[in-house]
């Protein structure tokens, strides 16, 4: 089998010149609290208390001290992302950021934040906490790559963003902030580093001055690993999990007069590895086996090796004149495409960790181990952005205006497709074996859909005197999203004796499916490129499956081939098709009529909204309270009906976030001690949440009238209400110690919310249930040290130690509930354990039958702890060595999960992570 390409140095020619000339990077030192952002600090002497510096941040679109801003915010330094153990990997944010929860599901990252968020962010289903790069949005997750090199700061604003961000800020926003080029120094750095699982990293800037007015700043990044999970079965192949990925970024910056800026930022990501599919957990859950219960969460049944690739491309501008400091204008621009790829590792369905027994399901059948069916995706994007701004301040009024302008072409295919569904076919034509490829539903495509939003906004805030300023703002948001898609399963209808004559033995009807020795998706296999479809054939619209029927639907055989656009080195089903094109017939059906082809259409508009008001009891002491808005977009179902005639809807609204907070932030001293303080108190009011589930929808055939598709639907189901307090702050010890700390507190619920449960296609209560992926008590503490010493070479030396703590959460709105029909055919609350579940697959044959523990949600409250320790050497701290470890207990905990009457799928986080780094500047 082929295996992603061993983890190690690939320093490129640049590279090597940026380290022989000793570069390195950022030099590390303390920046106050966990949100600290200001410009590094010397190490402080053994009898001086740390001070707090006042940091600046930009969660209103301009800069302020974060002890100014009125709202909770967030930010870390690039060096405090290495301290913290963060290091590259977006989603180890959640580890320093309470309340946020971070999972990257098949490449694609979703996120919750207080309670808020979405489990789907593709094409119609939009995410609930933005994503900016410099302060322009990215409207797909997937466009994100590996940002964490060579940052300014990182910001995390919590709370509805909706007038100051726009679309899809409901929950708040996450803004990277890359390093600008320094007019004043020809300056660089370099940073290697290696660990566990064969962890490999190398970082190099180099910033060029040109003159006064010009400079130019290159960055360069490079992580790679192996697989942290190892397989089940006895087979050489590289688990899920493995990376390599390499970024460039080259920012520009101009600055002719005192009144223009002019930035450009161009950058590169290529992302590679083996996948981040979801483990099928259902069996074990079933036998009350859970993942904290496992020896080893990350040993797994895998058939095959996955495969995912990303290209991302972007560039972006902003340009600012400042006429005065009353008006100035700034215009965003911004183009950014991706092009993405992934085939899951092949498993066996409701087959994943390797738990007691599991040795009897997982070889319950031999000739099953050599499949290498599995679920595969594609999509690309691209969208442009442009924005122009109005700001200025007056004295008294400080105003922001704008116009916003995004949009996008997205395509996209996906398909669980391999050897195929083999069978008996005498019901259709005496002497036949039927095959089918339409796994999930068959092959869904969309071709040139669309999405486009414009906004119009205002954001004010006035000064009535020197301590109370009062805040207004409103935003304008319309939508529109236009989906084409395509849709085909395909039907093989073969004579018996092909298989004799081009195998030489006939199907083992022993195995189920039969198989026949087709073989497709061995290595080498690609999908075709979404957008890149050859026009569809007459398609079968009726359910009238005899061959009189079907006769005008039968010459499907090219287009299935045209949906390759490679075949692997052991795949044979092209050979055999074209061989046999004459006698055999390929049979297409689709679920959008004759065409195969759907267009559906969203528009909406909506207004977010924001008042508020500040006062500062002292120089250093605020209060403030607001009232503001969030919107996250609304979307599309594709067409589906249940199999009692329901039909489900296209559309599904806006959801929206109303929230009402008050706070109070401080930078006091106690005796000699500085000692920061930060609290807030707020209630979220959220109206017509969209539950995302995985429902089944009847596809009958003549020898299996129960067979359904699982297809994905969101549904504006739920209103729900989130109660929370939370306290930050830090406190300066002396000998260069500092305690930071973070605690919320979440108490969510779901409110008038009667809802379809897909676990039993009944309509059940959620109310009083509390918000899917929301823990009620979340902790981070951080304890760091940085001292100047005078150990001969060594002049300094720092460690930092973060925990995280976490409550109790439920991956589903149904929270490990119950439900069924009493005699009288009403809806009552029952165990878990006596839903019934599907036990159709392989593995249940062999095993015993699962019960409704399958579909348990909850996953326990967990901690984890993260470690780091640096020295520094020479004169400015030009070199320094310093080491990690993430995880350090090796907890393991789902993310996220997929939950239905067959499937349990959970994504976990990664397991601990240590390393050295070696860093160097001039």
């Amino acid at each position: 089998m082929l295996k992603l390409k061993s983890a190690s140095l690939k320093p490129n020619l640049l590279t090597v010149a940026l380290a022989s000339l000793g570069l390195c990077s950022p030099w590390t030192a303390w920046a106050a609290g966990q949100d600290a952002t200001a410009p590094t600090a010397d190490p402080a002497p053994a009898n001086q208390a740390h001070e707090i510096e006042a940091v600046t941040v930009t969660g209103n679109r301009r800069e302020q001290s974060i002890q100014k801003y009125s709202g909770s915010i967030q930010a870390f330094t690039g060096d405090e992302l290495d301290k913290l153990a963060i290091n590259a990997d977006i989603r180890n944010l959640q580890n320093v950021v309470p309340a946020l929860q971070i999972t990257k599901q098949e490449g694609k990252y979703e996120m919750y934040l207080r309670g808020i968020g979405a489990s789907d962010s593709d094409f119609s289903s939009d995410p609930a906490v933005a994503t900016y790069y410099n302060g322009i949005y990215l409207p797909r997750p997937r466009s994100i790559g590996p940002m964490f090199f060579d940052v300014e700061r990182v910001e995390v604003h919590k709370g509805p963003q909706g007038t100051v961000r726009g679309r899809n800020a409901a929950a708040g926003s996450i803004n990277v902030i890359s390093k600008r080029p320094e007019f004043d120094a020809f300056n660089g750095n370099l940073k290697i580093g290696a660990g566990n699982y064969d962890f490999r990293t190398y970082e190099g800037v180099l910033n060029v001055p040109f003159g006064e007015t010009f400079a130019a700043r290159l960055a360069l990044f490079n992580e790679s690993r192996d697989s942290y999970i190892s397989n089940g079965y006895p087979f050489d192949l590289e688990g899920p999990g493995a990376i390599d990925n390499s970024a460039a970024r080259l920012s520009l910056l101009w600055e002719p007069n005192e009144n223009f800026t002019a930035f450009v930022m161009m950058d590169k990501v290529k992302e590679e590895g083996t996948g981040d599919p979801g483990m099928f957990t259902e069996r074990a859950q079933a036998r009350g086996i859970d993942i904290d219960d496992l020896d080893d969460p990350f040993r797994q049944y895998f058939r095959t090796q996955g495969e995912t690739t990303n290209d991302i491309e972007g560039i972006s501008g902003t340009f600012t004149y400042r006429f005065d400091d009353a008006f100035a204008v700034e215009f965003s621009t911004a183009y950014r495409k991706y092009d993405f790829y992934n085939r899951n590792a092949s498993r066996e369905w409701q087959l994943g960790p390797v738990y007691p027994g599991s040795e009897v399901e997982a070889y319950h059948n031999p000739e099953r181990l050599r499949w290498n069916d599995t679920f595969m995706q594609a999509d690309k994007s691209s969208t442009a952005i442009n924005e122009l701004r109005f700001f200025g301040d007056t004295g008294r009024l400080i105003w922001s205006a704008g116009v916003f302008n995004y949009q996008e072409k997205y395509d996209y295919v996906s398909w669980d497709v391999g050897n195929g569904y083999w069978g008996d076919c005498e019901w259709f034509a005496p002497g036949t074996t039927c095959g089918w490829q339409d796994g999930l539903g068959g092959e869904n495509r969309g071709d040139g859909s669309k999405v486009r939003s414009n906004a119009v906004y205002g954001d004010f805030t006035f000064s009535v005197n020197d301590d109370l300023r009062l805040l207004a703002g409103l935003r304008y948001t319309k939508d529109k999203k236009t989906a084409r898609e395509r849709h085909v399963k395909y039907q093989f209808v073969v004579p018996d004796a092909l298989f004799q004559q081009f195998f030489g033995t006939a199907p083992n009807t022993g195995t189920n499916p039969w198989t026949t020795g087709l073989t497709l998706l061995s290595p080498g296999f690609r999908l075709r490129d979404p957008g890149a479809r050859m026009p569809v054939p007459t398609v079968c619209t009726n359910n009238d499956w005899t061959p009189a029927a079907t006769a005008g639907c039968n010459n499907g055989l090219d287009y299935f081939l045209d949906g390759f656009q490679s075949l692997g080195y052991q795949d044979n089903w092209d050979e055999f098709l074209n061989r046999y094109r004459d006698q055999i017939d390929v049979i297409m059906r689709s679920d959008y009529g004759p065409s195969a082809t759907n267009v559906s259409v969203y528009e909406d508009d909506y207004l977010d909204w924001r008042v508020g008001a500040e006062y500062d009891l002292a120089d250093n002491q605020m209060l403030y309270a607001t009232v503001s808005t969030g919107t996250r977009s609304g979307g599309l179902n594709r067409p589906m009906t249940l199999a009692d005639g329901r039909v489900l809807s296209i559309q599904f609204k806006p959801e929206q976030l109303t929230s009402y907070e008050v706070g109070y932030k401080s930078d006091v001293h106690w005796g000699e001690m500085p000692v920061r303080f930060n609290a807030a108190l707020f209630y979220y009011d959220y109206q017509d949440k969209v539950l995302q589930n995985m429902i089944d929808v009847p596809a009958p055939t003549p020898d299996n009238p129960n067979a359904v598709t699982r297809q994905v639907l969101n549904d504006n189901a739920a209103n729900a209400s989130v109660l929370g307090l939370e306290f930050e702050g830090r406190f300066g010890f002396e000998h260069g110690l500092s305690l930071g700390y973070n605690f919320t507190y979440l108490d969510t619920e779901f409110k008038d919310s009667d809802v379809l449960d897909t676990r039993s296609n009944l309509i059940v209560p959620l109310d009083g249930n509390r918000l899917p992926n929301t823990s009620k008590y979340n902790l981070n503490l951080n304890l760091s040290q940085n001292m100047g010493v005078d150990w001969g070479a060594v002049s300094s030396f720092d460690w930092t130690i973060s925990l995280a703590y976490r409550s109790d959460y439920y991956l589903t709105a149904y929270n490990s509930r119950g439900f069924g029909l009493d005699a009288n055919g009403n809806v009552i609350e029952i165990p878990l354990s006596q839903m019934s579940f599907n036990n159709g697959s392989n593995p249940a044959g062999a095993g015993p039958a699962a019960n409704g523990l399958a579909m348990n949600d909850k996953v326990d409250g967990y901690t984890t702890l993260n470690l780091s320790a640096g020295l520094n050497f020479g004169q400015d701290e030009r070199f320094r060595v310093d080491a990690f470890v993430s995880n350090l207990t090796d907890e393991a905990y789902s993310g996220k999960g997929f939950i239905n009457n067959s499937v349990n799928i959970r994504y976990l986080n990664t397991p601990r992570m240590f390393g050295l780094r070696f860093a160097s500047k001039f």
